[in-house]
């Protein structure tokens, strides 16, 4: 018995080190992969996470996107240009109680309610109810550049929140300006506090607008 138990204590010593190591070795691989490993969650305005998202991340794009992607959605009234002839400008009015007003955007309808979608990043400002025009999403996307969504419904950004481009924002609906289409957006964009046609926005870039 003696024979064997000069070698015990050396053989439990080996051992217990040996479990320290691989402890030790199992520690440092865990904490290199934790420092390495790209986040995979994402934030909802609730401030949950949930890891089957894709973060949400600035586009970096300098192009700008209409506000919808559904292919049956049409202009139903133009900007109102100034400039252009008296048979566009009439086509640019909005008959409501009696009273004529220049269209300041565009109205983008549909025979059925479309997703809306921010132009471009920016930052949600306001998200305010108009007697006229319901809902109103403005978004600033520069100093100098802000988009306005009005008559939206299922609106889905707050105040101070921070959107990537083609977010969808809001969805359309039916509008007291037109009983003619069933689903309406109101698109209106201002360059430097001035309205501008949105139908031109789509042809510059960013940096234009800066």
């Amino acid at each position: 018995m003696e024979k064997y138990t000069k070698y015990l204590m050396p053989t439990i010593y080996i051992g217990v080190i040996a479990v320290m190591v691989v402890s030790v070795m199992l520690v440092v691989t865990g904490v290199k992969n934790y420092l390495t490993e790209e986040p995979k969650y994402n934030y909802t305005l609730d401030d949950f996470f949930q890891s089957d998202l894709s973060p949400v991340v600035s586009t970096k794009s300098d192009t700008i996107i209409r506000p919808y992607i559904d292919d049956k959605v049409k202009v139903g009234k133009y900007f109102y240009d100034f400039e252009t002839d008296k048979e566009k400008q009439e086509g640019s009015l909005i008959y409501f109680e009696n009273t004529y007003m220049q269209n300041k955007g565009v109205d983008y309808v549909n025979d059925e309610d479309f997703d809306v979608l921010s132009v471009l990043d920016g930052e949600i400002i306001s998200v305010e109810e108009n007697e006229v025009y319901g809902k109103v999403i403005t978004i600033k996307h520069n100093d100098n550049l802000k988009t306005v969504y009005s008559n939206v419904t299922d609106v889905l950004v707050a105040t101070g929140y921070k959107v990537s481009q083609g977010e969808i924002i809001a969805s359309s609906t039916s509008s007291k300006l037109d009983t003619e289409n069933k689903s309406l957006l109101h698109f209106e964009v201002y360059y430097k506090e001035n309205p501008m046609d949105p139908e031109n926005l789509y042809t510059l870039k960013v940096n234009e607008l800066e």
